[in-house]
């Protein structure tokens, strides 16, 4: 064999093998690499208390303890400062309820993509995740690989950072969550997803950061983790809120 047809196949071959894998093509793919790379590999309940610092301003912020209830997927009810107050939010059904001393104050159709994002998609089929998302304003046929704050990432739901839209950040190797961008006209809701810890063989993200048009205005940060056998269902339901307790 010549020495430059030889060189030109040992290339080829060296190219093939050293070829990065192409990006996902959409969203869905994406959600489907985070579903089968955890699937059945964490707890279906999860509770927790978290330090909720909420911020006025920089120099202005208040510290509350809010407990919290999760049922895989979809189904989480948040308690603020105490179980007795009445005051906190459900989350079920692909709806949001607002409780103030006991009173629902408040109903309205609402994904909660944070939960879907964080835990949901590890539980359910990825196309449901994916109806999920698309209702909630993110564009799945939009994805792009990148590198993000040191990690290579995908991001889903626009083509490039300039894009103002809805999207999320996903850690290519680990395949979680790093952030979620809710985009409504000029304002620009932000939650970064950090400070992973595997507890009792599940991967939490504990330390949360909420921000509003560059404005941080809460931080969360996640402690007395448990993995119990089961909740009972009307924990999750209106009825129940007023003396659900865990």
């Amino acid at each position: 064999m010549k020495l430059p047809v030889f060189l030109t196949i040992l290339f080829s071959w060296i190219s093939v093998f050293m070829a990065k894998p192409p990006a996902p093509l959409t969203g869905k793919e994406v959600l489907e690499q985070m579903h089968q790379k955890y699937k059945g590999q964490f707890d279906p309940y999860f509770t927790f208390d978290q330090k909720a610092i909420v911020y006025k301003s920089a120099q202005d912020s208040t510290q509350e303890v809010w407990h919290e209830a999760i049922a895989f997927p979809g189904r989480l009810v948040i308690k603020f400062n105490d179980f007795t107050g009445g005051n906190g939010a459900l989350y079920a059904q692909d709806s949001q309820y607002v409780f103030k001393n006991n009173a629902l104050q408040n109903k309205r159709r609402r994904v909660h993509e944070l939960l879907v994002l964080a835990f949901d998609v590890y539980h359910q089929p990825a196309h449901r995740s994916a109806t999920q998302l698309q209702e909630a304003g993110i564009d799945l046929n939009k994805v792009f690989a990148t590198t993000w704050q040191g990690k290579k990432v995908y991001v889903v739901g626009v083509r490039n950072f300039q894009e103002k839209a809805s999207h999320f950040i996903i850690d290519q190797e680990k395949l979680w969550l790093l952030q979620t961008v809710r985009q409504s006209g000029e304002n620009r809701s932000v939650v970064d997803v950090k400070g992973y810890q595997k507890v009792k063989g599940n991967w939490i993200a504990t330390d949360l950061t909420f921000s509003t048009n560059g404005k941080t205005t809460m931080h969360e940060l996640y402690y007395n983790m448990r993995f119990p056998a089961s909740l009972p269902d009307d924990l999750f339901t209106t009825k129940g809120f007023i003396t659900a307790k865990w």
